[in-house]
């Protein structure tokens, strides 16, 4: 696979009134990706469909997991990596993906997805940083005259999974009070 350096970067952050602690615990449990990403997914045609660790033991540095997605012009077939795990702050998670496309040639492509949790109010800030460092080729939503338009609108869909997973990491915390 051709891999060419390039540079794509989106950012979005939302507050959730789960602890860091909780947010972390939330992400680190890769089940979970599958409702915050999958089941919750505001698009149907954009949203995680299965996850499956490759590595046994504990989730930590270096753990491995395979994941599938809808993509609205076919299906994304993903390897990934734990980069970074700094409880409960940071979770940075390093993704191959090939975008298998009902028209037009794969798309492959490798991405930084970095979590970084603080504390805010009673609760969490949650900042999800997107960043595209390698590709096989750019297609024309990430050539310069478009990237504006498509940085809105991963925007849009980041801030609605980043959204679920706040929304679950809330009914987890509030779930082990009551217990």
């Amino acid at each position: 696979m051709s891999r060419r350096p390039f540079r794509f970067v989106t950012q979005t952050s939302v507050t959730s009134t789960a602890s860091p602690e909780v947010v972390f615990a939330t992400i680190s449990d890769l089940r979970a990706h599958l409702e915050w990403s999958g089941e919750r997914a505001e698009d149907q045609t954009f949203k995680l469909l299965t996850i499956e660790r490759t590595s046994p033991g504990d989730v930590e540095v270096g753990s491995t997991f395979e994941s599938s997605g809808a993509n609205f012009n076919g299906t994304f077939h993903d390897r990934s990596v734990i980069t970074e795990m700094s409880p409960p702050r940071v979770f940075v998670i390093e993704t191959d993906a090939r975008l298998d496309r009902r028209h037009g040639r794969p798309f492959e492509v490798h991405f930084i997805h970095r979590y970084d949790i603080e504390p805010e109010s009673s609760g969490s800030r949650i900042t999800y940083t997107e960043t595209i460092d390698r590709l096989n080729y750019v297609p024309y939503w990430l050539q310069a005259p478009f990237r504006p338009i498509t940085r809105r609108a991963i925007d849009r869909g980041d801030r609605k999974q980043l959204t679920n997973l706040a929304e679950l990491s809330a009914e987890r915390a509030a779930s082990s009070e009551v217990g």
